[in-house]
């Protein structure tokens, strides 16, 4: 069976679709994977040669602009970004995109499509035919269970309004990508205008599996039978190396050795504008926990290693699965990636959500019982602490444990392997 696998963005979206791709790969399948050009070589290290997207989600995320528009929790900074995602689809390198989604989707029995490729993927099912399934780290189907976490950043009560919630968001998004919906359509040469992507996912029963642990998705009584949740895609350990992070720095190793486990804050994630003064925040409140902190952040001119009288130890990146174990919780901005990781390791965390599914991720944390959640813009050291507070609280630990037993015990990317590969036999029967 030949699977195209289309995933573009962040490293969030690239991981889930490698662990895909070599599982695929074990079982004996032909693969094509797309990447984008910031995580291409990671790709090619991991032993596949991808149809490289000519695009960087660092120009849109990583700029100095875009971190203070995110940072700032606003929405009109947000939607300026997507705007200019917009302009550089639906602009000179649109055709450049098709093309290369084109040759990787070359006859291919499956086309399993992460959210930002979802749209195009569907215009390719209406020229082809092709089977088409939506694979993804979050949820995107509507449901009065919760709201859309694209559209709102906190929990609200009513149904009604939950469930409203999607009908907003799916609207704006319906209107903001229509330029790109029209130009896909223009250059796969079908006729008719654009159609809202999400009316089309009901309308064309576009199956969608969600890589996500059912401890924090439990599958919504409304939703439909064509969306699944499959559990977490943990990734093998063969392809940590392909991301740099097989080998712990010894520093690193020593430090840890040396006291307490630590709390892990990953600020990565997060649109930290002032890293000097995000690091001796940081210091401060462990210093009110009589606590460490290990802590991974970017920024030039950093005192990487051991400083703060040696209770900050700060880092680029490092093995999650042989470092988190070392940890007693995590403060982070609740990319699914992230959460579910540290969820696996039984760690109770602090979720800092910048936008999109975070909000979500940092609702089932605090819903769970295993820590607690705020918005970026809110970050103070009183805020901080108090959430720490809570993590760190008998009750928090214990249940984090339990449920870290639980998530340990799932494969998702089998899982999802299973599902796509009997979606793709129903489809040809």
């Amino acid at each position: 069976m030949r699977i195209t696998l289309l995933t573009a963005g962040t490293r969030g979206d690239h991981q889930p679709y490698l662990a895909l791709a070599d599982e695929f790969r074990s079982r004996g399948h032909d693969v094509a994977i797309t990447a984008t050009e910031n995580y291409a070589e990671v790709v090619r290290r991991a032993g596949f040669e991808p149809h490289v997207i000519p695009f960087n989600s660092a120009e849109l995320l990583e700029t100095p602009a875009a971190k203070r528009a995110l940072s700032s929790g606003k929405t009109l900074p947000f939607v300026k970004i997507m705007r200019d995602t917009v302009r550089i689809i639906a602009g000179e390198r649109g055709e450049q995109i098709h093309e290369v989604l084109s040759a990787a989707c070359d006859s291919a029995d499956a086309i399993v499509t992460c959210a930002s490729t979802l749209p195009w993927a569907m215009e390719r099912r209406e020229k082809t035919g092709q089977t088409v399934v939506g694979c993804l780290p979050y949820p995107l189907e509507r449901t009065a269970e919760f709201p859309s976490s694209f559209m709102v950043k906190r929990m609200v009560s009513p149904r009604w309004l939950r469930r409203a919630s999607y009908t907003g968001f799916e609207t704006a998004y319906g209107l903001a990508y229509r330029r790109v919906d029209r130009r896909m359509r223009e250059l796969n040469g079908l006729p008719g205008g654009p159609r809202n992507p999400f009316r089309r996912l009901r309308d064309d029963s576009i199956p969608l599996v969600h890589m996500v642990s059912p401890i924090l998705l439990p599958k919504p009584a409304d939703w439909p039978d064509r969306s699944t949740v499959v559990g977490a895609p943990i990734m093998p350990e063969r392809l940590r190396a392909a991301w740099g992070e097989q080998s712990l720095d010894p520093a690193l190793t020593d430090w840890l050795d040396e006291g307490e486990s630590p709390i892990y804050f990953c600020m990565t994630g997060m649109p930290v504008l002032d890293p000097a003064a995000c690091t001796e925040l940081i210091a401060a409140v462990c210093r009110r926990l009589d606590a460490r902190a290990l802590v991974t952040l970017r920024g030039d001119d950093l005192p990487y290693g051991t400083g703060h009288d040696r209770r900050v130890h700060l880092v680029r990146s490092f093995d999650y699965d042989r470092v988190l174990p070392r940890c007693r919780a995590v403060v982070h901005h609740g990319g699914s990636g992230n959460t579910q990781d540290v969820l696996r390791a039984g760690l109770p965390a602090v979720v800092i959500g910048v936008h999109s599914d975070q909000f979500f991720y940092g609702w089932r944390i605090s819903a769970l019982g295993i820590g607690d959640d705020f918005p970026y813009p809110r970050l103070t050291e009183d805020r901080l602490h108090r959430a720490l507070v809570r993590a760190l609280s008998p009750e928090s630990v214990t249940r984090a444990a339990e449920l870290g037993a639980l998530a340990a015990a799932e494969n998702g990317v089998g899982a999802a392997a299973d599902t796509i590969e009997r979606l793709v036999v129903a489809a040809t029967v």
